[in-house]
């Protein structure tokens, strides 16, 4: 446990103290963009009748989301 913990904290200070404030901004911004292109692609492409229903994209949309939570939990906590 003291392992994760201790990864974590390498983290977490890498991201506050080693990323300037553009490089997190460009971060949290192509996360965001990338998950929210995702989640419209499969809205999109999901709603035509008669079609098979592809959760690639949703899956990949909150990983997306999932990275921008981790990275911003990091930042500020």
């Amino acid at each position: 446990m003291n392992m994760l913990l201790s990864i974590w904290d390498d983290f977490s200070n890498w991201v506050t103290l080693e990323w300037s404030q553009t490089t997190y901004i460009l971060v949290v911004c192509i996360f965001g963009l990338c998950g929210l292109m995702a989640l419209l692609s499969f809205f999109k492409g999901n709603f035509n009748k008669g079609k098979k229903i592809k959760w690639g994209k949703i899956v990949l949309a909150v990983f997306m989301f999932a990275l921008l939570a981790v990275v911003s939990y990091a930042r500020f906590a």
